[in-house]
């Protein structure tokens, strides 16, 4: 077996031990495929410090963070062909490129937008393309899930009777997503009127093409970034251009929003949120959650409410 094989065989070994660890590594294959392909054309048969870091930062213009992440998935395996020949990798020490995830703020749509948007879909061509965006835009905007989650449905995870939808999370994860009784009508409608205008749809899929198959993400963030487009919806100062994923952001934003003006619990609101959306541990859905003029401004009304009260200094 040559050595280029071996290291391949090694890096099959090490991504089916770490996705049965629950990891996905999606670009892990990528990655590693381009390393060895860089390591034959050098003729080198082990993995150096030097050579993974040479080869992390080759492409020009790239972000450190990028580098970052080609070099950590060379790291990982780089530990794993180690413990089994340290002679043919050496352990690659963390932090070796600096990087840091800087947060850009999401795209906050006011209620008005939204409407527009589920307006302007709703005018596209053909018709099952103009009732399947409208209903995933509205679905996303009154759910806050994933376009994945969405697009994951099959018609069997609708509850009608009892509004609630069986979602498929991130890693598979599954969760009961309870929804209001005028989204559980939409999406009825939906189903009806799409199903009524194809032959032959996908029998398991929930949100379908014009020719009866699952939507795939790319077809509708196409569809998406031209109704941005013709509407007009420009990045405001500091925030990145208006996203699918946005609404997200503000269904998060907007439940805090809620809670404050109905003087909820906020820290008890946030781990309902996190269940309901699907997260692991809070942490993760305060990063969804974006300061708002309109947060803003409850926020401090309680801080100068406190203060007042003599509950803060």
């Amino acid at each position: 077996m040559t050595a280029e094989k071996k290291l391949v065989q090694y890096s099959g070994e090490y991504l089916q031990l770490r996705r049965a660890m629950g990891h996905r590594l999606a670009r892990h294959e990528q990655i590693l495929s381009g390393f060895f392909a860089a390591l034959a054309a050098t003729g080198q048969d082990s993995i150096t410090v030097d050579s993974a870091i040479r080869w992390a930062c080759a492409p020009d213009g790239a972000t450190p963070c990028w580098w970052a992440e080609r070099l950590s998935a060379v790291r990982g395996l780089a530990e794993y062909i180690h413990s089994r020949e340290p002679d043919r990798a050496e352990l690659i020490p963390p932090g070796a490129i600096a990087a840091r995830t800087v947060r850009r703020v999401p795209y906050i749509y006011t209620d008005e937008q939204i409407r527009a948007l589920i307006a302007a879909a709703s005018a596209l061509h053909p018709t099952v393309r103009a009732l399947t965006i409208s209903t995933i835009i509205g679905l996303m905007a009154a759910t806050g899930l994933r376009i994945s989650e969405c697009l994951a449905m099959n018609v069997a995870d609708l509850d009608a009777g009892n509004n609630v939808l069986a979602v498929t999370g991130k890693r598979g994860r599954p969760r009961l997503v309870p929804i209001h009784p005028s989204t559980t009508a939409a999406l009825v409608h939906y189903r009806r009127a799409t199903t009524a205008l194809i032959d032959g749809p996908d029998a398991q899929a929930f949100f379908l093409t014009f020719i009866g198959t699952r939507v795939h993400a790319s077809s509708a963030e196409v569809a998406f970034r031209s109704l941005i487009d013709k509407l007009g919806y420009a990045a405001h100062p500091g925030t990145r251009r208006p996203r699918l994923h946005d609404m997200r952001h503000t269904f998060s934003t907007n439940a805090l929003v809620r809670a404050h003006r109905e003087g909820a619990d906020v820290d008890a609101t946030v781990s309902v949120l996190a269940t309901y959306l699907g997260h692991v541990s809070p942490v993760s859905t305060y990063w969804y959650l974006t300061a708002t003029p309109q947060l803003l401004e409850l926020v401090q009304a309680k801080v100068v409410a406190a203060q007042r009260d003599g509950r803060l200094p």
